[in-house]
């Protein structure tokens, strides 16, 4: 599988995306005496004001935190959600890709970069991404987790067949649908995300695992927020 560096380069996003991850990533000094026990409080704060709805107060503690903590992948990944929230996947690939480079071993990330991708109709390269999620993170049902869902797998599928890392082509694309739904997105983009299921093999189900944090907001529950 390609890097994330690798695909972004490739698919030739907007350089105006990558320009805004990196200038918050790399161009502001660290603040002395910021502590790690300082450190995650802050981002346990910005990771509630989201849950929350407020989005506007959650990039201010996110954007702060990079500068206690420049290229931090918690600050990343999350200010990549916010983005992916205000319906920008083009800037939260930017922000997830350098998260990946911080931190190339969160499967969450993988997942939340791949629910990007699925937004902007790029399946296959989400397919590659989310399959590459879940076998971090352990099987489907773990992946899940991270995303706020609940796994049900199929009638046909035992509670130990769903830790399987290994997961198919439509379970990883009923994820990703899952994940995507909620997420704000014009027509074009929405339509892309939810092609009817077609075969014969029965779709596994992914549901809301509820409330999660402060609060339960739509779309904001339904993405990985690294803590």
């Amino acid at each position: 599988m390609k890097s994330p560096t690798a695909v972004s380069v490739r698919r030739g996003w907007r350089v105006s995306a990558v320009f805004a991850a990196a200038a918050l990533s790399v161009s502001t000094p660290a603040h002395a005496g910021a502590s790690p026990e300082e450190l995650q409080r802050e981002c346990e704060y910005g990771v509630a004001l989201a849950l929350s709805g407020q989005a506007a107060r959650a990039e201010s503690v996110f954007v702060s935190l990079l500068s206690h903590a420049p290229g931090d992948p918690r600050a990343l990944t999350n200010l990549g959600n916010l983005h992916l929230l205000r319906d920008e996947p083009e800037v939260a690939l930017a922000f997830y890709d350098r998260a990946l480079r911080s931190d190339s071993t969160d499967a969450g990330i993988f997942l939340n970069e791949a629910t990007a991708l699925m937004l902007l109709g790029e399946e296959a390269t989400a397919e590659d991404l989310a399959r590459e999620g879940v076998r971090r993170a352990g099987g489907p049902r773990s992946a899940a987790q991270l995303l706020g869902l609940r796994y049900e797998g199929t009638q046909e599928e035992s509670p130990k067949a769903a830790q399987r890392a290994y997961i198919s082509r439509e379970e990883v694309l009923e994820l990703l649908r899952a994940a995507a739904q909620k997420v704000p997105a014009d027509s074009s983009r929405a339509a892309a995300t939810r092609p009817a299921s077609q075969g014969k093999k029965p779709a596994p189900t992914w549901r809301s695992a509820g409330a999660r944090g402060a609060a339960d907001v739509e779309g904001a529950a339904l993405l990985y927020w690294k803590r």
